[in-house]
């Protein structure tokens, strides 16, 4: 494929395109700066994961973290578990940094040091625009749950927490929504009362152009449809004072009946909702938690709701295919897949290109809370894309010209209509 005078063509057309991130967990620039930066800052986040599948104990992520701890001695312990690690997705992104913007050639015993030298160097104001505008080209970050955070960029545009309305069951959650939203509930009438409010005020922020839920971490993204006396026979416990406080598993019937209603409302005011589907980040995880064919009933009420499924639904990239092929709300976020597994992203592409409107599908999202990282996910997205649509070409299914619209519509076109970031650019 390097040699591929197409495959290059589309590549560089990729690199000169304006780019719309459709998820990230970036931080302000100004915590972004506070950081002591070094090697391992590379692999922190989702490496992390990686280190832990490769043998590295508590322990050892405690002393790699450790920056007081002599540099040298924590590459050497870190030698081991990279040399596991190197060939994966994961670490793929933090060596494509290295290489290009770092202009190391690898990290190895010669080179930890300047290498750890550079990133400190680099860590200064303007940091975000010169990664992600200059370098990466993007016109617009999609970020997660941080509203209200000062010194992010304009191109900056948010998704708001969905959790702090459907899980009241939390000790506290409740007084804390009273708080915010300064008004007593004392009934499940009163906790709806606030779930329109706060999506009215979401949806009066240019800001925020969407709610997003993480329930795959906690339990399974099944959300049956409950009746209202279902729902409120916890949440009637839930306001007592006693003991008698519903567990997590007694209190499905009231977050299940507070995620339909919060779609409905989200719908009615035209923000998206966002799920996670697919791998959860870290490790030891119940991953059938995640299966995206459990939101089948969510669905089924609200086909033609804006419907954003993150990260390929991996491993079930052919089964979440199924729910934008059926549901026309249902869009399909390749967010945080290219360094998942490279090769499933460019299958699935693929796959999904020949049986899904091709208006329906985001190419990237760096889900990064590393902003060094995003460069590298986006050169692999980038990559897989190009080889993707240069091998419709090459088998006929594509004119040169059609591949260059589902490039830009991949990249830029889909996730600025979808999200009404209202972003000029070619079509």
């Amino acid at each position: 494929m390097s040699n591929d005078p197409l495959y290059h063509e589309l590549y560089e057309l990729l690199c000169a395109m304006p780019t719309v991130d459709a998820h990230e967990h970036l931080p302000s620039e100004a915590e972004a700066l506070k950081r002591q930066m070094d090697f391992f800052s590379l692999f922190e986040h989702y490496c992390q994961g990686d280190l832990v599948a490769a043998g590295a104990s508590n322990e050892d992520l405690a002393f790699l973290s450790d920056r007081q701890k002599p540099l040298l001695e924590r590459w050497q312990r870190f030698k081991p578990f990279f040399s596991a690690i190197r060939t994966g997705g994961y670490a793929r992104a933090a060596l494509l940094f290295i290489r290009d913007i770092l202009g190391f050639k690898d990290l190895d015993d010669g080179t930890v040091e300047g290498i750890s030298q550079a990133l400190k160097e680099q860590n200064k104001p303007g940091l975000y625009d010169r990664l992600l505008r200059e370098r990466c080209n993007l016109a617009a970050c999609i970020e997660c749950w941080i509203l209200g955070v000062e010194g992010l960029p304009d191109y900056f545009y948010h998704l708001a927490p969905g959790p702090e309305l459907t899980d009241v069951h939390a000790p506290g959650a409740i007084d804390q929504l009273e708080a915010r939203y300064k008004r007593s509930i004392h009934s499940l009438q009163d906790l709806l009362e606030v779930m329109t409010s706060a999506v009215d005020k979401w949806r009066a922020n240019p800001k925020v152009v969407g709610i997003k839920s993480a329930h795959a971490y906690e339990r399974s993204i099944c959300f049956e449809k409950r009746t209202l006396h279902e729902a409120e026979l916890v949440f009637n416990r839930l306001r007592k004072q006693s003991a008698d406080r519903p567990s997590p598993h007694e209190a499905l019937p009231l977050q299940d009946y507070l995620m339909f209603q919060l779609v409905a409302r989200a719908d009615a005011v035209g923000l998206a909702m966002v799920f996670h589907t697919g791998l959860q980040a870290g490790n030891l995880n119940r991953i059938v938690n995640a299966n995206p064919l459990h939101l089948q009933p969510i669905l089924e009420e609200f086909p033609r709701a804006r419907i954003d499924l993150f990260h390929a639904g991996m491993p079930w990239v052919r089964e979440i295919a199924v729910l934008a092929k059926y549901f026309p709300g249902v869009h399909l976020n390749m967010a945080w897949t290219h360094i998942i597994n490279p090769v499933q992203a460019r299958s699935a592409l693929s796959e999904w290109l020949d049986m899904v409107p091709n208006t329906k599908i985001f190419a990237f999202g760096g889900d990064y809370g590393i902003v060094e990282k995003v460069y590298g996910h986006l050169k692999l997205a980038r990559q897989n894309v190009a080889q993707v649509l240069a091998e419709k070409v090459r088998e006929g299914a594509y004119s040169r010209a059609e591949a260059e619209m589902v490039a830009r519509r991949l990249m830029f076109d889909n996730a600025n209509a979808f999200y009404k970031l209202g972003l000029e650019g070619k079509g």
